[in-house]
């Protein structure tokens, strides 16, 4: 099956690029439109985990996702609606969930690990579908690599031990990621965003000294909060 998959879904790119070519000729007429093109690589990928992966639930999100994103770009419409209709689809995929399934956790998926990296030890976080509340209270804080999406996850560095400098790599798509520092410390934030955004709600802003925060990354369909 997962073969099969493969075939007709590489077929499928296949078909998708050769009709591109062939409307950037002329040959197919300047009726065929293009316009969206760019969510076949959401759409398609999430179509194969559907037949592939155990996990159902992140594919059909994605599909739903990648379906509204080209009915706005084509016009069919408008952004504004997208946004409405996606809520809607989230609200619909829970009340299935509450109905249907009789395991139904608010956790999601998370997953934690400890990797060394030029002599120090980075925490690698992936967490998704859900609200994780990570507090690192009286822990040597040195970095983290947290990747997050459809969810919730806030990191708590204000009793963080932070001799020097540390830093949060972020990979965040359609959730939210706040993150709280203690008062007095330095944060240096270079976060780039594409249909979200950061906010630095800090009440005290130090952007230079020492010991240092360093906030990098992209963040997408999402947002980043800092505070106090």
């Amino acid at each position: 099956m997962k073969k099969a998959s493969k075939i007709i879904f590489g077929l499928a790119l296949i078909a998708a690029g050769i009709l591109w070519i062939l409307s950037i000729v002329g040959v197919l007429g300047s009726e065929f439109s293009t316009k969206g093109w760019w969510t076949l690589f959401i759409i398609v990928p999430c179509l194969y985990a559907l037949f592939t992966d155990n996990n159902k639930v992140g594919p059909c999100i994605g599909i739903c996702i990648g379906v509204l994103l080209l009915l706005a770009a084509r016009e069919i419409i408008t952004w504004e609606m997208m946004w409405q209709i996606g809520l809607a689809l989230i609200v619909i995929g829970f009340g299935i969930q509450l109905l249907f399934f009789k395991k139904c956790s608010c956790h999601g998926v998370y997953e934690e690990k400890i990797i060394s990296r030029d002599g120090k030890d980075i925490r690698h976080i992936e967490s998704s579908f859900g609200k994780q509340v990570l507090s690192f209270a009286g822990q040597n804080f040195e970095g983290v690599d947290v990747e997050s999406s459809f969810g919730s996850l806030t990191l708590d560095l204000r009793d963080a031990i932070i001799e020097d400098g540390a830093f949060i790599d972020l990979e965040a798509s359609f959730g939210g990621v706040t993150i709280i520092v203690p008062e007095g410390l330095a944060v240096k934030i270079a976060v780039t965003s594409g249909f979200g955004g950061v906010s630095d709600n800090r009440r005290t802003k130090v952007e230079s000294g020492t010991p240092y925060l360093a906030i990098i990354g992209k963040v997408g369909f999402g947002g980043v909060v800092i505070r106090n």
